[in-house]
């Protein structure tokens, strides 16, 4: 007899359900991440507001996501959910609260995506000569294979990815690290400089931007095998790792400043200009590629994330059904996937509207970084109520998540301050209109009839997961497994 609680099919059924390890959600994470693009531009970025403080601030924000990944973790350990921090914030704050969580997230991993292959593109194309046309050939070559990979299924992905992020990774520390032989330097270099709290604080804002996107692992929970063990160990894992390299790499740059001077190591490639001014042109263009392909492997995870959002949304009556309807092969989210064309064919777009490249970079991903990190800030704030409602109101995850939120809160603020002073004004604009009008958008399709389904697309148990269940199954054919919403 069939317990009355175990169902037949889950309310995400569609997606390849249980059918990928633990690599390959690892491969979704550090991909996510991005470790080997952000290790060659986000230190530096640091060094140049924290100076000799920057290994101090790399330190302090890696402390800070380990706290962000602790609080998405008291959700993984108990929901598996395609929706990851969206799914995660309606189960905490109710109505409200996943409106504006969906709405950043959306923003989040859409204009992560575009910046990604904006950069991938650009890197790339300095590897192999920078022209007027290549950038656009290299655009056209590397959304055709994010949309192919994609299409090809999760296994396919994350794999994928991993191997990208594993072989860049491991290349990017070893040139690091050679090119640290040829630089003079004093064992002084390597110790933090004082310098003052202000600026520390700003290094910690800047570097924020080095962690945003490591919570898309749990974007796969329904597909990952053990979601529950698996998850919250990659979360961790990826957020240790990377935040390892960052402070290997921004020692690195205390180096090479302390033998070369800033000027030296303060522009967009500065490990390029240290391989350079050694002879040593060859690592130059190793570094160049590594990143583009690292910044294309992130570029696929974001847009990983992106379509399971889409899938969730659609699946909970907020977007159209079509968007949750999935492959019979591959388990694919196909029509949520194609929706992502607009995000492959904006890079060529401005690239042919001849947008200046750093300033429509800069103004992508001062909007994304926000985003993601207003996404943080709910998640931590969802986990006090959360655990309330479920009666486990364990003090110190609430403790830990409230600081958190308080701490990614001042830095949201300060973040967009910044920014708004800095240049970057065009980013915080863009963050706030598209954040008003995907909230607007959402809650326009929740009120109408048949929507706002909150919280229900996430998995549940079912009978074939219980003992007996395969039998239960073959007796019951339940339906609904395959192509539908």
């Amino acid at each position: 007899m069939r317990a009355r609680a175990i169902g037949a099919a889950s309310p995400v059924h569609g997606l390849a359900r249980r059918s990928v390890g633990f690599f390959d959600v690892l491969g979704q994470s550090v991909a996510a991440l991005a470790p080997s693009a952000a290790a060659t531009t986000i230190p530096m970025l640091t060094f140049a507001v924290a100076g000799g403080g920057s290994a101090v601030a790399v330190v302090i924000t890696a402390v800070i996501a380990l706290g962000v990944a602790a609080s998405v973790n008291v959700f993984a350990k108990r929901v598996a959910a395609a929706g990851s921090i969206y799914t995660f914030v309606s189960l905490g704050l109710g109505p409200r609260g996943s409106l504006v969580s969906g709405a950043a997230m959306l923003l989040g991993y859409g204009l992560i995506a575009v910046f990604e292959l904006f950069a991938a593109a650009h890197f790339v194309g300095h590897a192999l000569g920078d022209g007027p046309v290549i950038p656009l050939i290299l655009g056209v070559l590397l959304g055709a294979a994010l949309l192919a990979v994609l299409l090809g299924g999760i296994r396919l992905s994350t794999r994928l990815m991993l191997l990208v992020e594993v072989v860049t990774l491991a290349t990017l520390v070893v040139v690091v690290a050679v090119l640290l032989t040829v630089l003079p330097f004093e064992p002084a270099d390597l110790l933090p400089r004082p310098v003052g709290l202000d600026r520390i604080v700003l290094g910690v804002v800047v570097t924020m931007s080095a962690f945003v996107g490591f919570e898309s692992a749990a974007a796969l929970g329904v597909e990952a095998k053990r979601p529950f063990a698996t998850i919250p160990r990659v979360l961790l894992w990826t957020v240790a790792g990377s935040g390892a390299v960052f402070v290997f790499v921004a020692v690195a740059g205390l180096v090479a400043a302390g033998a070369l001077g800033f000027d030296q190591i303060s522009g967009d490639l500065p490990f390029d200009a240290v391989a350079e001014l050694y002879g040593a042109g060859w690592a130059a263009t190793v570094l160049d590629l590594l990143v583009g392909f690292s910044f294309f492997a992130a570029a696929v995870a974001a847009t990983t994330a992106f379509v399971r959002l889409l899938f969730s949304l659609s699946r909970e009556g907020m977007l159209p059904r079509a968007l949750g309807r999935t492959s019979r092969r591959t388990g694919v989210p196909v029509i949520a996937t194609l929706a992502c064309v607009p995000l492959v064919l904006a890079p060529l777009i401005l690239r042919a509207a001849g947008m200046d490249l750093r300033g429509a970079m800069d103004t992508i991903v001062v909007a994304a970084v926000a985003a993601f990190v207003l996404g943080y800030v709910l998640v931590c704030a969802a986990v006090w109520p959360f655990l309330r409602r479920i009666g486990e109101p364990a003090v110190w995850p609430i403790a830990r998540a409230v600081v958190a939120a308080v701490v990614l809160g001042a830095s949201l603020v300060a973040f967009l301050a910044i920014a708004a002073v800095s240049g970057q004004a065009g980013g915080v604009i863009l963050y706030a209109v598209a954040l008003a009008a995907a909230v607007a958008a959402l809650a326009l399709m929740r009120i109408r009839p048949g929507g706002g389904r909150r919280g229900v697309a996430r998995d549940v148990p079912l009978a074939s997961d219980v003992l007996g269940g395969a039998r239960v199954l073959a007796a019951a054919a339940a339906p609904g497994e395959g192509e539908r919403p």
